[in-house]
């Protein structure tokens, strides 16, 4: 598997075809959840060759918003059946990437270790402190296309998400649980 050249692909596509309207889910938030990854396929002591699947997937995960913004995961797990094998990734690896990609839309939930990896890595925001930054760009995002919300709907969305929302993996709940709880704590005040 010739990951560097893969990553090189898809991230030079990114930034050249993704909508600068995509405030939220932009080449910025692909580099963050794959910054994450790596974080979390070291401390959950991934293989090598798990880790270069872990952090493929997240680099490809979004790719389908450069086409279109519902079911764009669909189109992400087309694109990597498509151009994964040229840079030497065997079916086995794109069928399992395809998988993980999946587990990104929202009513999914991961099974697979790496399946969790990907969703800690794409909600590690969630239990960080630049979360509002963040929450407001996706915000944003949103009403840009269609979903417009008023402020306390906003925080009441928000809310419920992250009462759904779990971590899965051991450094995730590690790193993220505390801050993630924190954030919560804010929504709730400001509903007083």
């Amino acid at each position: 598997m010739n990951f560097k050249e893969a990553k090189k692909y898809i991230l030079s596509r990114l930034e050249t075809e993704l909508s600068p309207s995509l405030y939220y889910h932009g080449i910025h938030h692909t580099l963050d959840v794959y910054e994450a990854s790596i974080k979390l396929a070291e401390l959950e002591n991934l293989s090598q060759e798990e880790k270069i699947i872990i952090n493929t997937a997240t680099l490809y995960h979004d790719a389908g918003f450069m086409f279109q913004y519902a079911n764009n995961e669909d189109l992400a797990v087309n694109l990597v059946k498509e151009v994964l094998p040229s840079f030497g990734y065997n079916k086995k690896a794109v069928t399992t990437i395809a998988k993980i990609i999946l587990t990104t839309k929202l009513t999914a939930h991961p099974i697979t270790l790496l399946e969790k990896i990907m969703s800690d890595a794409d909600y590690d925001y969630l239990g960080r402190d630049d979360v509002k930054l963040i929450a407001a760009s996706l915000h944003k995002e949103l009403h840009d296309y269609g979903a417009s919300f008023t402020d306390e709907e906003w925080n009441t969305f928000q809310l419920k998400f992250l009462n759904k929302h779990q971590y899965y993996t051991p450094s995730a709940i590690a790193l993220r649980r505390e801050k993630k709880w924190a954030y919560m704590r804010y929504l709730k005040s400001l509903k007083l």
